[in-house]
């Protein structure tokens, strides 16, 4: 029992929750109007396991990274106080069994795109071949390493909505681009609070400039967001009123910046963590589907 938890511990189940990002064109489509009107026709049960393989694809590969990451770095880690107690780096889990389980979920996770449509796999498999980058050279070259973050929050948008056939905004695409720029610097403020800033390539993070960054990314994010919702695919559906539920959580961001270091900045661990902020999320997507369903179904 304890190796199981070891292998789910060096696979990072939790931060699957990035992948929440897969689903956003289909709540911004049509599709999940027709999947709630008609949950057990033929073409909804099509949707909801093309968006389903997607999303476990995506996951799979992801956490395949997190494996590769620690493989690479198991030496560094056992110096670190924090990072010494990952599985790989404490030898819980050893490198032949982390190799081997980062194979399998790489190949798994292409297989399981690739039956959600052959431009899904290729995005998943770029996402790979990106992150492969950043974690033998990206990683250390300053600003670089939050902008490969940011498209690969981007590119599983599009794998999204390649997977159910509907076409990603721009709109939409800027806003999860800026607002993944936003929990990027936000992680990284995080990161120097609790520790030495590390020299990377290009110079090193610091305090200030990390909190301009931030404030820059959340007010295009806002911005990017509110014409979104004023001139974008759904502008007649008023979902201009969720704006305060996007404002809303991203001031709650703004409110945690000082909290403890067991959050660590980790966007996945805070949303885990903080529940205000589970909810603002979980309404946010509610009241812009029941807005599309309400005038675009039931006024259509």
């Amino acid at each position: 029992m304890q190796k199981v938890k070891a292998y789910v511990r060096l696979i990072r189940v939790y931060q699957w929750t990035k992948s929440g990002f897969i689903f956003l064109p289909f709540v911004f489509s049509t599709k999940a109007i027709s999947l709630v009107t008609e949950p057990f026709a033929d073409y909804s049960l099509v949707i909801l396991s093309e968006i389903a393989f997607a999303f476990f694809g995506f996951s799979f590969m992801a956490s395949a990274i997190y494996v590769l990451n620690d493989w690479k770095d198991r030496e560094l880690d056992r110096l670190d106080p924090k990072k010494k107690k990952r599985p790989l780096a404490s030898g819980t889990v050893s490198a032949l069994e982390g190799a081997l389980i980062g194979v399998a979920l790489a190949v798994s996770g292409l297989f399981l795109a690739s039956q959600a449509g052959t431009i899904t796999a290729g995005i998943v498999l770029a996402y790979a071949a990106m992150n492969v980058f950043y974690t033998y050279y990206g990683k250390n070259v300053l600003l670089l390493d939050v902008f490969i973050i940011s498209v690969g929050f981007v590119l599983r948008v599009l794998a999204g909505a390649y997977a159910i056939e509907v076409e990603a905004s721009p709109w939409l695409l800027s806003c999860t681009f800026f607002i993944s720029l936003f929990l990027g610097f936000y992680k990284r403020y995080f990161e120097i609070s609790n520790a030495p800033a590390e020299p990377m390539l290009g110079g090193q993070y610091r305090r200030e400039s990390l909190k301009s960054f931030i404030d820059i990314s959340a007010g295009l994010a806002i911005m990017t967001y509110s014409l979104y919702t004023i001139q974008g695919t759904h502008a007649g559906s008023m979902l201009y009123l969720t704006i305060p539920f996007v404002v809303m959580g991203i001031f709650r961001y703004y409110t945690l910046l000082d909290t403890p270091a067991e959050i660590d900045g980790n966007p996945s661990d805070v949303l885990l963590a903080d529940l205000f902020l589970a909810f603002v999320i979980f309404a946010w997507v509610a009241v812009c589907f029941g807005l599309i369903f309400y005038f675009e179904y039931l006024h259509a």
